[in-house]
């Protein structure tokens, strides 16, 4: 029996045992619990936005995320991201890919006078790494879907794009609690290095820009990292785009 049989064995129980429990106890929206949604209306509006959030090393200097990571918003995302509701992996897909839509139709607008802005034809995907002990905590890494609809949603719009694991955790890190940008940011430049293996991919060999993705913007120092990282690796970051970030004391640009 391989390992694939038991795989898809196990998801389809998991999701019969899931439908089943919805039956028994109805489930409520991740915002804000409402009955019988997976994230209502009013809640799903909240991520209808493009904040910018800086990013040093990024061609456009900034980021963009779609929400404020305050109430409904960060119910969502934890709900989703530490509880692993992952029926709001659709919700948070098209959210991005609005996200994504929204920088492409700005980029057109800026390029006409700052060719520089124009977004690129060909793009690699990265997303922001998870240490070992988070994926096995969560079950999952809970970008990779997101990052691959992102991927098919880029190349529909004309964008050639791939998604390549670029980055990766140091296998010694532990995924602890740190509080201030400065504990943030001094974490993030022990832990967060190049994948070795990922740079010989044939998609790396042929586009050298990136866009990066997180779920959430907190100090800025994780992402700011990853730009880092790549840029010293010889890759272009376009920008980062985030489902949510938490603006700083002193306004909404970060880090």
């Amino acid at each position: 029996m391989g390992a694939s049989f038991v795989r898809e064995r196990c998801a389809a129980t998991a999701g019969l045992l899931r439908e089943l429990g919805y039956l028994l106890f109805p489930r409520g929206c991740a915002g804000c619990d409402t009955p019988d949604a997976v994230l209502c209306g009013r809640c799903e509006a909240q991520f209808h936005h493009c904040i910018p959030f800086r990013l040093r090393a990024g061609v456009l200097r900034s980021g963009f995320a779609c929400a404020l990571y305050r109430g409904v918003v960060r119910n969502a995302i934890l709900n989703w991201k530490d509880h692993g509701d992952e029926e709001c992996d659709a919700v948070f897909i098209a959210t991005l890919n609005r996200l994504f839509d929204d920088l492409l139709a700005g980029c057109g607008r800026v390029g006409e006078h700052s060719p520089d802005a124009v977004i690129p034809r060909e793009v690699l995907i990265v997303s922001a790494p998870s240490s070992a002990s988070s994926l096995h905590a969560r079950g999952r890494s809970q970008l990779a879907p997101l990052a691959k609809a992102l991927c098919a949603h880029a190349n529909a719009r004309g964008v050639r794009a791939a998604v390549v694991p670029l980055l990766i955790v140091r296998a010694n890190s532990k995924s602890v609690e740190t509080n201030g940008a400065d504990q943030r940011a001094q974490r993030a430049r022990r832990t967060i290095c190049i994948n070795e293996r990922a740079i010989h991919a044939e998609e790396t060999e042929a586009c050298r820009t990136v866009i990066l993705i997180d779920d959430i913007v907190t100090t800025g120092a994780t992402i700011n990292r990853c730009a880092t990282v790549l840029t010293e690796h010889g890759y272009t970051v376009f920008t980062a785009l985030a489902l949510a970030y938490t603006p700083s004391k002193h306004g909404y640009m970060v880090a």
